[in-house]
């Protein structure tokens, strides 16, 4: 099974327009961002991210930890994080990223999963937008 190919050519007949980057496939989907990322050495692991939904500076990382940490906990199969990017010109940048995690079966059935897991996705930003600020407003 390769599951790289499966997604890509799940995700072109579907009509996202995906390509490959470095990473993996990456797609968007109503202006948003989705990445697939290919583990070689995995190959019934299935990881799409929703990259840098919010950038994390030294005055709010407190709150975007317990918003995370509060996410994390309520909804399944998806995690929040934070990441270190590097720009083009070298600076080094920190933010939340998203990501719906499982491990596939050895036929799986795209067209049940990658709908799901973008609604799990978007669900998770949404939920981690919400609690940031809701704990802004108390």
């Amino acid at each position: 099974m390769d599951l790289n190919k499966l997604m890509m050519d799940y995700l072109a007949e579907e009509g996202y327009r995906p390509h490959e980057t470095p990473f993996g496939i990456a797609f968007k989907k109503e202006g948003i961002n989705y990445l697939y990322f290919k583990d070689e050495d995995d190959e019934q692991y299935f990881r799409l991210m929703m990259p840098a939904i919010f950038q994390v500076t030294e005055d709010n990382e407190d709150s975007i930890m317990r918003a995370m940490n509060d996410v994390n906990g309520s909804i399944k199969v998806v995690k929040l994080y934070t990441m270190d990017m590097e720009d083009e010109k070298g600076e080094k940048d920190t933010a939340v990223w998203v990501a719906f995690e499982i491990l596939a079966d050895t036929t799986p059935e795209l067209g049940d999963i990658v709908p799901r897991a973008i609604n799990l996705l978007d669900g998770g930003r949404i939920a981690f937008l919400a609690r940031l600020e809701e704990m802004a407003d108390n």
